[in-house]
Protein backbone atom coordinates (compact mmCIF):
# COMPACT_ATOMS: atom_id res chain seq x y z
CA UNK A 1 0.00 0.00 0.00
CA UNK A 2 1.36 3.69 -0.68
CA UNK A 3 2.40 5.75 1.89
CA UNK A 4 0.17 8.94 0.79
CA UNK A 5 -2.61 6.65 0.24
CA UNK A 6 -2.44 4.98 3.81
CA UNK A 7 -1.61 9.01 5.11
CA UNK A 8 -4.62 10.49 3.17
CA UNK A 9 -7.02 7.30 4.49
CA UNK A 10 -5.12 7.99 7.97
CA UNK A 11 -6.47 11.81 7.63
CA UNK A 12 -9.86 11.17 6.46
CA UNK A 13 -10.03 8.98 9.60
CA UNK A 14 -8.56 11.52 11.75
CA UNK A 15 -11.41 13.84 10.46
CA UNK A 16 -14.29 11.91 10.70
CA UNK A 17 -12.80 11.06 14.60
CA UNK A 18 -13.14 15.20 15.40
CA UNK A 19 -16.60 15.39 12.98
CA UNK A 20 -18.18 12.95 15.54
CA UNK A 21 -16.62 14.22 18.76
CA UNK A 22 -18.18 17.60 18.12
CA UNK A 23 -21.70 16.08 16.88
CA UNK A 24 -21.50 14.63 20.24
CA UNK A 25 -21.73 18.32 21.59
CA UNK A 26 -23.90 19.48 19.27
CA UNK A 27 -26.52 16.82 19.66
CA UNK A 28 -26.83 18.08 23.16
CA UNK A 29 -26.52 21.85 22.04
CA UNK A 30 -29.28 21.67 19.98
CA UNK A 31 -31.51 19.10 22.30
CA UNK A 32 -31.03 22.00 25.14
CA UNK A 33 -32.20 24.76 22.80
CA UNK A 34 -28.72 26.22 21.98
CA UNK A 35 -29.04 25.05 17.97
CA UNK A 36 -30.91 25.07 15.08
CA UNK A 37 -29.71 21.94 13.22
CA UNK A 38 -27.67 19.72 15.15
CA UNK A 39 -25.12 18.16 12.32
CA UNK A 40 -23.79 21.65 11.31
CA UNK A 41 -19.89 21.53 13.29
CA UNK A 42 -16.94 23.66 12.34
CA UNK A 43 -14.38 21.07 11.96
CA UNK A 44 -11.41 23.13 9.70
CA UNK A 45 -9.04 20.75 7.42
CA UNK A 46 -6.21 21.52 9.93
CA UNK A 47 -8.60 20.21 12.74
CA UNK A 48 -7.70 22.55 15.53
CA UNK A 49 -9.77 24.90 16.96
CA UNK A 50 -12.67 22.38 15.62
CA UNK A 51 -15.91 23.21 17.89
CA UNK A 52 -19.93 22.37 17.90
CA UNK A 53 -20.34 25.74 16.39
CA UNK A 54 -22.86 27.72 15.47
CA UNK A 55 -24.03 27.55 18.75
CA UNK A 56 -26.66 30.82 20.52
CA UNK A 57 -23.85 31.61 23.30
CA UNK A 58 -26.82 33.81 25.14
CA UNK A 59 -28.81 30.34 25.42
CA UNK A 60 -25.95 28.13 26.12
CA UNK A 61 -25.12 30.50 29.11
CA UNK A 62 -28.54 29.95 30.50
CA UNK A 63 -28.01 25.71 30.80
CA UNK A 64 -27.86 23.96 34.22
CA UNK A 65 -25.27 22.50 35.69
CA UNK A 66 -26.19 19.47 34.51
CA UNK A 67 -27.06 20.55 31.07
CA UNK A 68 -23.79 21.60 30.90
CA UNK A 69 -21.89 18.45 32.15
CA UNK A 70 -23.56 16.12 29.62
CA UNK A 71 -23.23 18.28 26.63
CA UNK A 72 -19.60 18.76 27.64
CA UNK A 73 -19.29 14.85 27.99
CA UNK A 74 -21.33 14.42 24.71
CA UNK A 75 -18.29 14.47 22.47
CA UNK A 76 -15.86 11.88 24.99
CA UNK A 77 -19.57 9.55 24.90
CA UNK A 78 -19.42 9.58 21.26
CA UNK A 79 -16.27 8.30 20.83
CA UNK A 80 -16.24 5.80 23.28
CA UNK A 81 -19.47 4.41 21.53
CA UNK A 82 -18.37 4.79 18.03
CA UNK A 83 -15.23 2.51 19.19
CA UNK A 84 -17.39 0.21 21.19
CA UNK A 85 -19.36 -0.80 18.50
CA UNK A 86 -17.30 -0.69 15.91
CA UNK A 87 -14.78 -2.75 17.22
CA UNK A 88 -17.20 -5.65 18.15
CA UNK A 89 -18.14 -5.41 14.45
CA UNK A 90 -14.35 -5.90 13.76
CA UNK A 91 -14.67 -8.87 15.53
CA UNK A 92 -17.84 -10.51 14.38
CA UNK A 93 -16.83 -9.48 10.42
CA UNK A 94 -13.29 -9.62 9.11
CA UNK A 95 -12.06 -7.09 6.86
CA UNK A 96 -10.58 -7.99 3.64
CA UNK A 97 -9.85 -4.94 2.15
CA UNK A 98 -6.53 -3.64 2.57
CA UNK A 99 -7.55 -0.12 3.00
CA UNK A 100 -10.95 -0.63 4.27
CA UNK A 101 -8.85 -2.44 7.10
CA UNK A 102 -6.59 0.69 7.81
CA UNK A 103 -9.30 3.21 7.44
CA UNK A 104 -11.29 0.99 9.75
CA UNK A 105 -8.78 0.30 12.56
CA UNK A 106 -7.37 4.63 12.31
CA UNK A 107 -11.09 5.33 13.17
CA UNK A 108 -11.64 2.63 16.17
CA UNK A 109 -7.48 3.75 17.60
CA UNK A 110 -8.34 7.30 16.57
CA UNK A 111 -11.80 7.47 18.49
CA UNK A 112 -10.27 5.71 21.98
CA UNK A 113 -7.14 8.55 21.27
CA UNK A 114 -9.47 11.15 21.39
CA UNK A 115 -10.91 9.87 24.57
CA UNK A 116 -8.15 9.65 26.30
CA UNK A 117 -6.29 12.38 25.39
CA UNK A 118 -9.62 14.27 27.21
CA UNK A 119 -9.67 11.70 30.09
CA UNK A 120 -5.92 11.55 30.68
CA UNK A 121 -4.55 14.16 29.71
CA UNK A 122 -6.73 17.07 29.42
CA UNK A 123 -7.36 16.21 33.34
CA UNK A 124 -3.48 16.70 34.00
CA UNK A 125 -3.63 20.16 32.68
CA UNK A 126 -7.24 20.82 32.67
CA UNK A 127 -7.91 21.72 29.23
CA UNK A 128 -11.54 22.59 27.01
CA UNK A 129 -14.18 20.18 27.76
CA UNK A 130 -12.29 18.84 31.11
CA UNK A 131 -11.98 22.12 32.01
CA UNK A 132 -15.88 22.88 31.82
CA UNK A 133 -16.66 19.31 33.31
CA UNK A 134 -13.92 20.01 36.22
CA UNK A 135 -15.85 23.38 36.36
CA UNK A 136 -19.07 22.03 36.66
CA UNK A 137 -18.58 19.01 39.29
CA UNK A 138 -15.16 19.25 40.41
CA UNK A 139 -15.21 15.25 42.05
CA UNK A 140 -15.42 13.85 38.52
CA UNK A 141 -11.51 14.47 38.05
CA UNK A 142 -10.87 11.92 39.56
CA UNK A 143 -13.18 9.69 38.43
CA UNK A 144 -12.67 11.30 34.73
CA UNK A 145 -8.35 9.98 34.86
CA UNK A 146 -9.60 6.88 36.04
CA UNK A 147 -11.97 5.92 33.29
CA UNK A 148 -8.98 7.42 31.34
CA UNK A 149 -6.45 4.74 32.05
CA UNK A 150 -8.67 2.07 31.93
CA UNK A 151 -9.62 2.98 27.85
CA UNK A 152 -5.83 3.80 27.78
CA UNK A 153 -5.19 -0.17 29.23
CA UNK A 154 -8.17 -1.40 26.47
CA UNK A 155 -6.37 0.91 23.58
CA UNK A 156 -3.22 -0.41 24.15
CA UNK A 157 -4.54 -4.09 24.38
CA UNK A 158 -6.27 -3.35 20.84
CA UNK A 159 -3.19 -1.68 19.11
CA UNK A 160 -1.32 -4.54 20.01
CA UNK A 161 -3.52 -6.64 18.15
CA UNK A 162 -3.79 -4.90 15.03
CA UNK A 163 -2.86 -6.58 11.83
CA UNK A 164 0.99 -6.52 11.27
CA UNK A 165 0.54 -4.54 7.78
CA UNK A 166 -1.00 -1.69 9.09
CA UNK A 167 0.33 -1.69 12.73
CA UNK A 168 3.20 0.91 12.39
CA UNK A 169 1.37 3.49 10.55
CA UNK A 170 -1.99 3.15 12.98
CA UNK A 171 0.56 3.33 15.96
CA UNK A 172 2.68 6.27 14.59
CA UNK A 173 -0.40 8.25 12.99
CA UNK A 174 -2.30 7.45 16.52
CA UNK A 175 0.94 8.87 18.57
CA UNK A 176 0.70 11.96 16.10
CA UNK A 177 -2.29 12.79 17.03
CA UNK A 178 -2.72 12.40 20.58
CA UNK A 179 0.41 14.84 20.80
CA UNK A 180 -1.26 17.19 18.48
CA UNK A 181 -4.68 16.91 19.56
CA UNK A 182 -3.17 17.88 23.72
CA UNK A 183 -1.01 20.59 22.31
CA UNK A 184 -3.89 21.98 20.62
CA UNK A 185 -6.04 21.82 23.35
CA UNK A 186 -3.84 24.10 25.54
CA UNK A 187 -3.83 26.27 22.78
CA UNK A 188 -7.40 26.21 22.22
CA UNK A 189 -8.38 26.86 25.68
CA UNK A 190 -5.50 29.23 26.22
CA UNK A 191 -6.71 31.39 23.55
CA UNK A 192 -10.96 31.13 24.36
CA UNK A 193 -9.81 32.17 28.26
CA UNK A 194 -8.19 35.24 26.26
CA UNK A 195 -11.18 36.10 24.66
CA UNK A 196 -13.79 35.72 27.52
CA UNK A 197 -11.19 38.69 29.76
Amino acid sequence: MNLLFKLIISYLAFYLVIWFHELGHSFFYWKYGCKENWLKVSVKPYLFFSTPAPVDEEKAEQLTSKQNLIMSYGGIFVNLFLAFVISILIQINPIKNNYIELFVYQFVTLHLAEAISYLVLGNIYLVSDMKSIADTKPKLRPVNFILGIFISVIYVIFIRQLPQQIFSIVLSFNLIAIICMGGGRIAFTYYYSKKQQ
